[in-house]
């Protein structure tokens, strides 16, 4: 019979749990550590990816990456979102701003109203429009897309339109 050491085991048994630890958290807390947070999405946009990467970089994570890889592209890279496997996307019911909302429990009312606001364009797409913002939104970011082809410059002028959109919600005015 083979006779085991005690503290060769204990030992062994700490390295292994240092290892899992390492795999699965250690590297997200670097990355935060370093700001390289990623969040990667397809290329192509419409109300609820503008918003969706504004919420990110405005309120979720003030030093994400924003990743856009080509349409039907594969990537393990970062936090995926508004891509159809995506832990964050759209569903019949909800868009991806409202699954990013929910999930990093963000309870701003101002935030709350704006994912109404993409909700509107976004998931009830056929029926009359509740909010006079949702008609704006569509208008102003389909107008960027069509006439920027840049998706820097997409980027910057919507999340300009979604910062001012916030500051110009009245509190009051939100349950509605």
């Amino acid at each position: 019979m083979l006779k085991v050491n005690s503290q060769y085991i204990i030992g062994l048994f700490l390295i292994v749990n240092l290892c899992v630890f390492y795999s699965f958290f250690a590297q997200n807390i670097f990355a935060e550590e370093n700001g390289k947070n990623i969040f990667t999405t397809w290329e192509g946009f419409e109300v609820d990816k503008c918003a969706s990467i504004w919420l990110i970089t405005r309120f979720i994570d003030k030093n994400a990456i924003i990743k856009i890889i080509p349409k039907g592209a594969i990537s393990t890279d970062g936090v995926l979102f508004d891509i159809p496997e995506a832990k964050f996307r759209r569903t019949f019911n909800r868009s991806t701003y409202e699954s990013l909302q929910q999930y990093y429990k963000l309870s701003d009312p101002k935030l709350i109203k704006i994912g109404k606001i993409v909700h509107d364009v976004e998931i009830n797409t056929w029926d009359k429009k509740k909010y006079a913002e949702s008609r704006n939104a569509l208008e102003i970011i389909h107008s960027v897309i069509m006439k920027t082809k840049d998706s820097s410059e997409i980027l910057k002028i919507s999340n300009q339109y979604f910062d001012m959109l916030y500051e110009k919600i009245d509190v009051k005015d939100i349950t509605h």
